[in-house]
This record gives C-alpha cells, structure tokens and sequence, in this order.
C-alpha cells in the first residue's frame, strides 16, 4: 500500500468550501435555519404551588431558574415521616442548569432564603430529609436538574427573594457571588 501526500489545503480554497457547506445547508429557503431546541414533557403543578416567570439568575457556571414556589405550608409528609413546622414551610422548585465545562455541585445548605426584615434563613435539614430531596447534588457539564428546596421560616414572615449558590468553577479563587431571585 502506497500512501499519497497531503496536499495543503489554501485558505482561499478553505473559504469556498466552508461557504459551499453552509449554501447547501441553507439552499432553497431563503433564510438561515434556526438551532433546534429540546421539547422539555411540561409537569403538571403541585397543589398550592404558584408558577412564577422570568425568576432567572446565576452564579458562577450555574443557571438557576424558578419554577414552582409555595409558602405557608404548616406540615411536611414523606414516606417514612411527618413533622409540623416551627413557623411555616416554603418550597422552592429549581431548575439548575450547569453551562460550563466541569462538574458544579449544588450544596443545599449554602442555599439561602430572604425575607423583607432582611434576615437570611437556612434550609431546613428536616424537610429536605423527609421529601428526599438532595443535600449535595452534582450537576454534570451542561447538564440540567429540577429538586425542591425546603425553609421553616418564622410565622408572618415575608419572602422577599432567594439566593442561590453555584460552586466555584475551575481556577477561582473565591467562592461565587450568588444568584439573587426576587420572590415571589
């Protein structure tokens, strides 16, 4: 078997054949085509739970949207166990989105939920143990996942927004800044 030389390509011959790749994909419609999109099944909303638009943030390489939001909850049931709340459970639906090219971990209890005397409230370890919901949850290279964040905050208390914590991706040297969404 006798192999043949390469022959360099010219960057003007580069240009034209580029240029030929895209009329083709382009030929006969007059308009460059879109980029398709994945059809996402839509879920049916859980009693109670509003669904608010537009509730987007980020923080570091994590796309963190609002999907489904319910306060005033006064008892969590799972599985195995029930409990009362001290004050009143909040439930947070997310869709977090990794953009980037390395794992980011979402850490539940970095989590923090906001109300308008300005006090920042922790997840409650309770509730997220008796919905099975996660504690620390890898979220692969532009991979997408949908889980409830539980809070007990105190009865009266008004949501004002929720901050949400990505991991710091590859090279930083500070943790991120949080993604601020405005509830509810």
């Amino acid at each position: 078997m006798r192999l043949r030389p390469r022959v360099p390509l010219t960057i003007a011959a580069a240009a034209a054949l580029a240029g030929a790749v895209a009329f083709a994909g382009s030929a006969g419609s007059g308009k460059a085509t879109a980029t398709p999109s994945y059809s996402i099944p839509a879920e049916r909303v859980r009693e109670g739970e509003s669904v608010p638009e537009g509730k987007t943030g980020r923080s570091a390489d994590m796309t963190f949207t609002v999907i489904g939001f319910r306060e005033g909850m006064t008892e969590v049931m799972g599985t195995h166990a029930a409990m009362e709340s001290q004050g009143t459970f909040t439930r947070i639906r997310i869709l977090a989105v990794n953009t980037g090219r390395d794992i980011q971990v979402f850490d539940t209890w970095k989590q923090r939920l906001v109300t308008t005397d300005g006090r920042a409230h922790s997840p409650d370890v309770n509730a997220t143990m008796i919905k099975r919901q996660p504690e620390r949850l890898s979220v692969g290279s532009f991979m997408r996942a949908e889980f409830d964040v539980w809070f007990d905050v105190p009865r009266g208390a008004k949501v004002k927004a929720v901050r949400l914590y990505g991991s710091p991706p590859v090279g930083a040297v500070r943790d991120p800044a949080p993604a601020e969404i405005a509830l509810p």
